[in-house]
């Protein structure tokens, strides 16, 4: 089993989904991350006081088999690379071993989702991950 790992900007993130879901890939994990790279952030000034502010970035995480592993990073490599900086990177790490709690399974019988009882969130969500920041914005400044 592989685990793979892209660190993207959050605007590209419905693209990959959208790949994936072409490939037939219900489940992932989005995070959001902060780092330093080559892309350090950006300069703000306030109040004459100027400061870095931190760039967001998203990990997306992917638990696959050992022979697609490469298939699905390349296909997320062919869906981001522009050849501009902050493009993204995409690694490749060994799983030792993996349990589904809910289901009491583990190592490769645990990756066969296809017939869990109950779909995966992204799998029932239909919402672009932009347009669901959107509307949490929203409800928190209606709430105000």
């Amino acid at each position: 089993m592989k685990k793979i790992e892209a660190v993207i900007q959050d605007f590209k993130v419905d693209r990959v989904r959208e790949t994936l879901a072409n490939e037939k890939i219900p489940r992932i994990t989005i995070f959001e991350v902060k780092g330093a790279g080559s892309d350090q952030g950006k300069l703000k000034a306030y109040r004459g006081a100027q400061y870095i502010e931190d760039s967001v970035d998203v990990k997306i995480e992917i638990v696959v088999d050992d022979d697609e592993a490469e298939r699905i990073a390349l296909l997320i490599v062919n869906a981001l690379r522009t050849g501009d900086l902050g493009d993204g990177e995409v690694t490749i790490v060994p799983i030792e071993q993996i349990f589904r709690l809910r289901v009491g399974q583990h190592g490769h019988r645990a990756l066969n989702w296809e017939h869990d009882s109950a779909p995966s969130y992204q799998m029932r969500n239909t919402t672009g991950f932009r347009s669901y920041l959107k509307g949490l914005k929203r409800k928190f400044h209606e709430a105000g």
